[in-house]
């Protein structure tokens, strides 16, 4: 079967299909990323591979608890194998016995129960995570470039000690020490004096709502009434409070900026 995928190098499997599975592999597939489908289902098949550039995704139909027939696939080839079967017990055995015929291989599953994350990551090279903490996006990163993901599912999370780090929002007043300071010389000094990291900036528009500007010129005006979003943890927020004069601020009516 690899003579008919030669193109296909550095690939994600995925075993299983769900509407949760087709997100992720949209997700894949809108980062260049390869990815083989195993389904048991030959309409599924059908629709996959209508839907998909051939180049990018490929669904398969076939029986894929017979390990010998996956040994048929590259997947030496392979950079992961993500397990989308339907229960935590399913995923587990069959997890067990990938691991048993692919020892290299990294192996990637959704975990439901959290009580049993601990008993899948025993298994050497195993990403147990949790499907419903995080969207598919992060998932779909999750299976290519896991520091990325982690620290995006992280920022998401609610934070459970003061080291985590969060985006917040903080409002411009008019005696901010920022106020009137270019974009570039503000992110300095939010490094310096607060340990923290400027991310971008809300400004209001000609019409009266708010466009944020993710990571804008050095030279670009911070004004009253903008806001800054800022990656902090608790200590820098602290301080960023204290030393703009408000605590962080997410508005509620048509001109919050986020």
């Amino acid at each position: 079967m690899s003579s008919i995928l030669p193109n296909f190098k550095n690939f994600i499997v995925i075993v299983g299909w769900d509407k949760f599975a087709d997100l992720v592999t949209e997700q894949l597939a809108n980062t260049q990323r390869q990815a083989i489908a195993l389904v048991d289902d030959q309409k599924i098949a059908d629709r996959v591979n209508s839907t998909y550039d051939n180049q990018k995704v490929v669904a398969i139909k076939m029986d894929y608890f017979n390990i010998e027939k996956l040994k048929k696939l590259p997947l030496d080839r392979a950079f992961g194998i993500y397990v989308n079967l339907a229960t935590d017990r399913d995923r587990l055995m069959y997890v067990f016995q990938l691991r048993k015929h692919f020892p290299e291989l990294a192996i990637i599953t959704p975990v439901v129960n959290q009580k049993l994350k601990e008993s899948f990551a025993v298994i050497p090279n195993i990403f147990p995570l949790s499907r419903d903490a995080i969207s598919a996006k992060i998932f779909a990163s999750h299976l290519f470039k896991q520091d990325v993901a982690t620290y995006l599912n992280e920022l998401l999370s609610p934070a459970t000690c003061d080291k985590d780090h969060k985006l917040r929002q903080y409002k411009i007043l008019a005696d901010n020490p920022l106020c009137n300071e270019m974009y570039g010389d503000a992110f300095i000094k939010v490094k310096q004096d607060y340990n923290a990291v400027l991310v971008g900036i809300s400004k209001r528009t000609a019409e009266g709502k708010y466009e944020l500007r993710k990571n804008p010129t050095d030279e670009t005006l911070v004004q009253k009434n903008d806001y800054l979003i800022i990656l902090v943890n608790e200590k820098s927020a602290q301080a960023l409070e204290q030393a703009f004069g408000i605590v962080t601020e997410t508005p509620n009516d048509d001109s919050a900026p986020l």
